[in-house]
């Protein structure tokens, strides 16, 4: 299928974009040129947008200008080498594939694109419109709706049919962003930038400065030590810690086990400025609702083990998460060989119980015949 300007405009990580791009024949050293100052300009405000608000504007009157701004973004990106500039970036800009992608009414492009950039291979339900709009593969749903813990996602709450989940629209393009903020990443990771001319490194400076790291919090910063968090709420703090966009369901085990071990709001909230999408009046009204402050004023449990399993944010150590249920039982008590030793020792003791009341209960009896005698 062949995309028109309005759709690589849109959709700029598509690889028709980068062809485009390369049929003008620019070089790195072409963008300190006065013919590519509106090209560096968009680049610049794409990248500064994505730091401040966490979104991308929209307008694309001029294609042109927005299909070549993207590589360049990236570029500058790469250069500040921080990773959660980076990870800001990604998800920026994958929200705003997902607004476009909403909006986008040719069903064809859709599958083109979920084909070509994603390897799903997506059906367009063009025969009974009372159904959903698309439908994919049910095992391909499973892989990503285990991401969503609300009972919408669930599969029972789905149409199925012959193997396939219907979706409409909306539903459909919520349940890929992620592997678009993935994509956008991983080309970030792979551009090797050259030396950028000076104009550039002016711009890199100025993203830098607009995106400084996080500074230091006046509250408590947990330090974690092995022994005293569960591996599924150290990997929810290491993610934090580097940058990466943790899942909600890690977020929202790892804020309500946090709460349970006596950490403050406060505590929890201060943890969260190196996330890509990070607003604080957001995440601390998120942290006091699990905290049973705000909205319906339940205090959140922590999710047992088998639910992080089932939502895949289970990393169990096989020594200190034997036989545990939930985080909170974290480390387990007993080794697999305690255990066994344990289990013996309990057999042999109730052998002995029962070796002893048998002696008892014999006993018992000799007694009685005697007295009848």
């Amino acid at each position: 299928m062949q995309f028109g300007s309005d759709d690589l405009a849109k959709y700029t990580f598509l690889p028709q974009a980068g062809d485009f791009i390369r049929s003008q024949g620019i070089s790195i050293s072409d963008l300190a040129s006065n013919d590519y100052q509106k090209v560096v300009k968009r680049a610049e405000q794409r990248v500064l947008e994505a730091m401040k608000d966490a979104k991308i504007s929209q307008d694309i009157s001029d294609r042109e200008i927005e299909i070549m701004s993207f590589p360049v973004a990236l570029m500058l990106v790469k250069s500040t080498n921080l990773e959660h500039v980076m990870s800001r970036f990604a998800l920026a800009e994958a929200i705003r594939v997902e607004q476009f992608l909403k909006r986008e009414r040719n069903g064809k492009i859709i599958e083109e694109l979920f084909k070509t950039s994603l390897g799903l291979e997506l059906e367009h339900n063009y025969q009974n419109p009372s159904l959903p709009d698309f439908k994919i593969p049910l095992e391909e749903y499973l892989r990503r709706a285990s991401e969503f813990h609300k009972t919408e996602w669930k599969l029972v709450n789905r149409l199925v049919g012959e193997g396939k989940v219907f979706l409409i629209q909306d539903d459909l393009i919520r349940l890929i962003r992620e592997e678009i903020r993935i994509m956008i990443m991983a080309r970030l990771k792979e551009i090797k930038v050259s030396k950028l001319p000076e104009n550039l490194q002016e711009v890199v400076k100025e993203i830098i400065r607009a995106a400084p790291p996080p500074p230091q919090s006046p509250y408590t910063i947990i330090h974690i030590a092995p022994e005293n968090y569960p591996p599924c709420v150290r990997k929810a703090l290491d993610m934090l810690d580097k940058g990466e966009n943790v899942p909600h369901y890690g977020r929202f085990l790892m804020a309500t086990y946090l709460l349970s071990v006596g950490k403050s709001v406060d505590d929890i909230v201060a943890l969260f400025p190196k996330a890509p999408d990070f607003k604080q009046n957001v995440t601390r009204y998120q942290v006091e609702h699990l905290a049973g402050l705000k909205g319906g004023r339940t205090r959140y449990r922590v999710p047992s083990c088998n639910t992080l399993q089932t939502h895949q944010f289970c990393f169990m150590d096989p020594i200190k998460c034997y036989q545990i249920t939930s985080p909170l039982q974290y480390p387990s008590r007993k080794s697999p060989e305690l255990a066994k030793a344990s289990a013996d020792k309990n057999s042999k003791s109730t052998r002995a119980k029962s070796s002893s009341t048998q002696t008892k209960e014999r006993s018992k009896r000799d007694w009685t015949k005697t007295r009848r005698r």
